[in-house]
């Protein structure tokens, strides 16, 4: 496979900057992944502010999305800052 041909090199010693990219790789959907996430619970919490606005019970609810959107930001960043560090563009 692919994988095994561009890990070792000709002289049977693993080349770590090719598992370095495949690991970015993975960084990147990854961030995709929790963008989409944070977008969609962004949506959800804009519904449950229409809900209490519109004096139903969603208090409870509100703040679990709210908790879930702040884990999700500070996962977001962290991943961004790490893409940068390694010289990836970042969308």
């Amino acid at each position: 496979m692919a994988f095994s041909e561009n890990l070792l090199r000709s002289e049977g010693t693993i080349d770590f900057r090719w598992v370095g990219m495949e690991r970015l790789k993975l960084l990147q959907k990854k961030l995709h992944v929790v963008k989409k996430q944070k977008e969609l619970l962004m949506l959800e919490e804009a519904k449950l502010i229409r809900l209490a606005r519109q004096k139903k019970a969603a208090a409870k609810q509100l703040t679990k999305v709210k908790k879930e959107k702040a884990i999700l930001m500070a996962e977001e960043a962290r991943l961004v800052r790490v893409l940068k560090q390694n010289g990836y563009p970042v969308l």
